[in-house]
């Protein structure tokens, strides 16, 4: 149930007429309380306001005591007696106070000075390294003893966790935004950016490579750590928490931060597991990064160009001049104008649509296209022509479609002939390569597998065709494995597959 939203009274020392009074003292105390010092007194208070040089000299203690009650009004301070010994009457006619911020307030106050730094410095970065950071630590979490580790132990494990996934994307998230404002545009356009051009590139290209790299280690590793496993970690927590003790008598909140903690657990899975038909926020973060990096070449092309086009062609015209003058004849001077300013007349080329767009297919394996040219002179007689028309080829997607999936189903059962007792052995199969090549695509698939188990830190993986198996090496030696199109280098490996 959402909770009613109302004004907040301890924001309106930020917003008031007089703010420019209040905000000072609050920064103060503010500052203090990281200090340890919690209860400052009032003459401490006048005395740093006084150094800022902001208010009327004539600015009293008295008026300062006026202004400390208006925020306590507020819920900005607390107040509580001085308890040290008073010398004189007036300090005992005075009942002095001493003033703390209150915890509300040193959010607030927290949050208006990351403000105030924000046009001071550059926030944000793409760390490369965080994502081994984060895999790092969900394998720990997932190596978690819950009969032995302590509660102490368990939540650390947990804070570091979540604090490095909110520095990834608040860092990332203010990075980008600062690449893509209009101070950053208005440096693509300037010659100093072509110095700097390489160290952005390589920069965000090193923050790709790493996320390419991991994204799926930490995928993988969030898929394996069970639902119910994540619910007692969160219930060690919530035991690790309501036994702190409070001097106001405050019950914790067992319903609250068990579903906070799920929730907190469930954004980590969407930032790399990805979801039905939804996009995880690792992809939109790659996108987003890869556009950066378009943005910042298209940038330095524009300049390139631009400084390029003003640049003065006079000794180029000269030397090409000179290598005009040094041509035999006139056809070596219109092949080197060729060369130089490219076929003056030039013809178009069409082609027909493609019969398959299947990947798996090469160039010369495909059907070669002859087109008819009608040639120009008058004796050609056209024939007449014919009027458009939208051309029916849904029989012919049809046969396409068939013999598409009779060559699938052919190749399925060549890959399944070559499973003997649920292995393949690379080994066995270089030498029957020798008097029979292997096709071309049982290669890809060899190497497809390969490529799918290293990805799992088990060696596990599934073919195209779901069956499961696991990689084995079986020594250091390297054999040929001869196929249709050339000779391929492995390492001695064994494809183990489970029972079909």
């Amino acid at each position: 149930m959402t909770k009613h939203l109302e004004a907040v009274n301890t924001l309106k020392y930020a917003t008031v007429e007089n703010a420019y009074r209040y905000r000072p003292i609050m920064r103060f105390l503010f500052e203090q309380y990281d200090k340890f010092r919690y209860y400052i007194k009032t003459e401490e208070i006048l005395g740093y306001i006084k150094t800022l040089n902001i208010l009327d000299e004539h600015y009293s203690e008295e008026q300062l005591y006026q202004d400390m009650k208006t925020l306590e009004s507020w819920d900005c301070v607390i107040s509580r007696h001085d308890k040290e010994m008073v010398y004189t009457i007036e300090d005992f006619k005075k009942k002095r106070l001493k003033f703390q911020i209150t915890p509300l307030a040193y959010e607030i106050e927290n949050t208006l000075k990351k403000l105030d730094e924000l046009d001071e410095v550059l926030t944000g970065s793409l760390e490369s390294k965080e994502f081994e950071r984060i895999l790092k630590d969900i394998e720990t979490i997932s190596k978690s003893n819950l009969d032995s580790d302590k509660n102490e132990v368990l939540f650390e494990h947990w804070i570091t966790l979540m604090r490095r996934l909110e520095n990834l994307k608040r860092n990332a998230a203010n990075y980008l935004s600062h690449i893509k404002s209009d101070k950053a545009e208005q440096l693509f356009k300037t010659e100093e950016f072509l110095l700097y051009k390489e160290k952005f590139t390589d920069y965000l290209g090193k923050f790709i490579l790493s996320m390419k790299k991991t994204r799926y280690k930490i995928s993988r590793a969030l898929e394996w750590i069970q639902e119910s496993f994540v619910d007692s970690y969160i219930e060690r927590m919530i035991e690790y928490f309501s036994t702190i003790p409070t001097i106001d008598g405050t019950r914790f909140n067992v319903e609250k931060n068990r579903r906070l903690y799920k929730e907190k657990w469930m954004e980590l899975r969407n930032w790399f597991v990805k979801r039905n038909d939804y996009e995880c926020d690792v992809d939109i973060l790659l996108l987003e990064t890869d556009k950066s990096i378009q943005i910042i070449s298209r940038y330095a092309l524009q300049l390139t160009e631009t400084k390029n086009n003003a640049r003065n062609r006079k000794e180029d015209y000269r030397k090409l001049a000179s290598m005009f003058i040094q041509c035999d004849d006139l056809k070596n001077a219109h092949e080197l104008a060729v060369c130089c300013f490219g076929i003056p007349h030039t013809r178009h080329i069409f082609g027909i649509q493609k019969a398959t767009d299947t990947k798996d297919e090469e160039i010369w394996e495909q059907e070669i296209q002859i087109i008819d040219t009608a040639p120009k002179n008058r004796t050609y007689e056209r024939s007449k022509r014919i009027k458009s028309y939208v051309k029916d080829q849904k029989a012919e997607k049809e046969r396409i479609k068939k013999n598409i999936l009779e060559q699938m189903e052919r190749e399925k059962e060549i890959i399944q002939s070559l499973i003997i007792n649920n292995q393949i052995i690379m080994k066995d199969l270089a030498e029957q390569s020798n008097n029979r090549p292997v096709k071309m695509f049982v290669r890809k698939a060899i190497l497809d597998w390969i490529a799918k188990s290293l990805q799992d830190k088990t060696l596990t993986a599934r073919t195209q065709y779901g069956r499961k198996f696991r990689l084995q090496k079986n020594s250091n030696q390297k054999i040929d494995l001869r196929c249709v199109d050339g000779i391929l280098t492995l390492p001695d490996i064994t494809f183990e597959f489970e029972e079909a």
